[in-house]
């Protein structure tokens, strides 16, 4: 059993960093690919960034693919550029596939209109800056995780955020499932059970995989066993 564990194309993969360990400390190999940064990516983003992280897998045995928060959106781009590598696919309080819509048709209108409003340059603000000031602090606590968090966030491109997936979905040999660690992707949560997914929940918040990794790294491997 391996694991491949993807950062959101808004944040950077440091956010990964706590649940290798966790990984490691139950004799369970897993990495995270790094995704490159938004801005050096030449459109169209969604077959480029999948390209990039099946280059990085590509060396490995097939592994469950995780994906958190937005990285949900890249999926089946992954899945479909690894050709064969992916055995599995778990959503991590993620987004799921919105084949042929962009992240704006999707997301809720006093959130798009926020980042509209806020662009400059062409780009959206750093994530930690879509939300109220005390967000982030009340998630992560103060120390070199938080630190090197936030170093990795940059603007995101509009064209990113406005960009429609591709209509791709996941091969029928790829199995799914679902793991929500906030109330904010209970929707999400609900849509995998309704297609008898399956899902397991932990009551903790978005970025859990760096404040309680033993527990969100032990309910990635209940799921590749249910």
């Amino acid at each position: 059993m391996r694991f491949a564990l993807l950062h959101s194309p808004l944040v950077g993969a440091s956010c990964w960093r706590p649940a290798i360990d966790a990984f490691a400390d139950l004799g369970v190999w897993a990495a995270a690919p790094r995704l490159p940064a938004l801005a050096q990516v030449t459109p169209p983003y969604f077959p480029a960034l999948g390209e990039s992280v099946a280059a990085q897998i590509a060396p490995m045995d097939p592994v469950v693919l995780v994906a958190h928060s937005g990285a949900g959106a890249l999926a089946t781009s992954v899945t479909a550029a690894a050709q064969g590598k992916v055995s599995q696919v778990i959503f991590v309080d993620a987004i799921l596939p919105n084949p042929g819509r962009c992240w704006f048709e999707t997301a809720g209108d006093a959130l798009v209109r926020t980042l509209r409003e806020a662009a400059r340059d062409g780009c959206a603000p750093p994530w930690d800056q879509w939300f109220p000031a005390g967000v982030l602090a009340a998630l992560l606590p103060e120390g070199g995780a938080r630190e090197a968090f936030l170093a990795e966030l940059t603007p995101t491109p509009m064209a990113y955020l406005e960009e429609a997936e591709p209509e791709l979905d996941l091969p029928d040999d790829v199995g799914w499932a679902y793991l929500r660690l906030s109330k904010a992707y209970e929707d999400e949560a609900a849509v995998a059970r309704a297609h008898g997914i399956a899902t397991l929940r932990l009551d903790r918040h978005h970025l859990a995989m760096m404040t309680h990794p033993a527990e969100v790294a032990a309910a990635l491997i209940n799921l590749v066993r249910g």
